[in-house]
């Protein structure tokens, strides 16, 4: 970045994780020796554009996240009823002029992703991790009947980081009050305001199901990722 400004790293760990299943939030799953959420946790606090971290848990869970080898300041809140009210509590627990978020559920955190979607920001006014889909995409009628078939290359599946200048999506999550969303690009998109889509890889998985949490063990087992 050309200019230095404040950055705070949310972390998200307040999901229901209903289709994973399991009396246990999946964060909190010991994978290769320590919880899932640890991972992304390291990668935001060793980072060195990241001043901060607001890490989102629901209530009760306060306990179940280790911040004792933190070194940079943070803040424990609770999340909201909803993916987005979560987020809008941690923007408001934070006043850094720049914003990453990023998911509990998703361990394989590498640094470059971070600083590739920073970067970004001195163009744009929001930018994502995502890779280009491998698979025809259909778009479908609630009756799950075909709509449309968009262009293959024109089609990608975002990820995390996401990163943001914090006013414009602050200004996006207090205007667009009656709408649900299931990434925060999705409000940027509704204010109007560009995204950019930053290259990244199939390794950044999401841990939504118990098969997910099978491929994160064989990526760690096999080295893939380290």
């Amino acid at each position: 970045m050309h200019l230095r400004k404040s950055v705070a790293g949310i972390l998200l760990a307040g999901g229901n994780a209903t289709r994973f299943g399991g009396s246990i939030n999946k964060v909190y799953l010991p994978l290769g020796g320590k919880p899932v959420i640890s991972y992304s946790l390291e990668a935001l606090d060793s980072h060195p554009e990241i001043d901060e971290l607001i890490i989102v848990v629901r209530e009760g869970e306060d306990s179940m996240i280790d911040t004792s080898r933190l070194r940079k300041p943070f803040k424990v809140i609770h999340g909201g009823s909803s993916r987005r009210g979560s987020v809008l509590n941690a923007l408001m627990a934070t006043d850094a002029d720049l914003i990453v978020i990023q998911d509990g559920a998703r361990p394989f955190l590498r640094e470059y992703y971070i600083t590739d979607c920073l970067n970004a920001l001195d163009d744009y006014p929001g930018a994502t991790i995502a890779v280009r889909s491998k698979d025809t995409v259909k778009i479908a009628f609630e009756n799950q009947l075909v709509q449309r078939t968009p262009k293959r290359t024109n089609t990608w599946l975002v990820q995390t980081p996401q990163c943001f200048r914090r006013s414009d999506l602050v200004k996006a999550h207090l205007e667009y009050t009656g709408v649900e969303a299931t990434d925060d690009c999705m409000m940027l998109e509704y204010f109007r305001k560009d995204v950019l889509l930053v290259s990244g890889d199939d390794t950044n998985i999401k841990i939504t199901t118990k098969n997910d949490f099978s491929y994160a063990e064989y990526l760690l087992k096999e080295k893939i990722f380290v």
